[in-house]
């Protein structure tokens, strides 16, 4: 756990930021923005958020009345984040461990977990506190800009994340219906992986 905070830490303290969108990101990123929908004045938990790329997005798809609670344990990947939102009211940047971390019941539309999921200390009970976390009318969305395939082999290089392994989309899909959600889409090719679920 100790060696792979200091990987995440290295990472943001990087000049050129490996895991910054590039051009080639940009398909996948319209996928994700039209599966999500209009989300205007939603409130999205964004856990593993990183230096913020995607939250700086998601900012501007919920608007000013939405909100965006972006949650990341990096010190420095944290302070990143919240430069990278500085001036927009409508986020909340916060450094923590996402295990034992705890947010009122209810209290969200969307989780999002956006290159974060094969992080996760214990991806079980996180799934469980994400169905307390959301609405009843809530949605889990579990989405990466690879397959499970690729993240892992990317994964592999590297040996304090060598073990953070990417379920398939398919085992991801028999996790969630084992523990009462409803998954309405599971896609997991090379340059895509989207993983979306209901509380009901």
């Amino acid at each position: 756990m100790v060696e792979r905070s200091h990987f995440f830490e290295d990472l943001a303290h990087a000049e050129d930021d490996p895991l910054a969108f590039r051009a080639e990101h940009e398909p996948c990123l319209a996928r994700l923005r039209e599966r999500l929908g209009d989300v205007r004045g939603r409130r999205i938990f964004e856990p593993g958020c990183g230096a913020g790329p995607l939250t700086v997005r998601l900012a501007e798809w919920v608007g000013a009345t939405g909100h965006v609670l972006a949650l990341d344990a990096s010190e420095r990947m944290i302070a990143r984040c919240a430069a990278a939102v500085a001036g927009l009211p409508q986020v909340t940047v916060r450094r923590g461990d996402i295990a034992g971390y705890s947010t009122p019941a209810g209290s969200w539309d969307i989780v999002l977990v956006f290159r974060f999921y094969p992080h996760l200390p214990n991806p079980e009970a996180f799934l469980r506190a994400c169905w307390e976390w959301l609405t009843p009318e809530g949605q889990l969305v579990v989405a990466n800009l690879e397959g499970s395939r690729e993240l892992n082999a990317m994964h592999a290089q590297f040996h304090a994340v060598q073990h953070d392994h990417m379920p398939t989309a398919t085992a991801l899909q028999q996790q969630l219906a084992a523990a009462g959600w409803r998954v309405a889409e599971a896609i997991d090719v090379p340059d895509d992986y989207f993983v979306r679920a209901w509380r009901n």
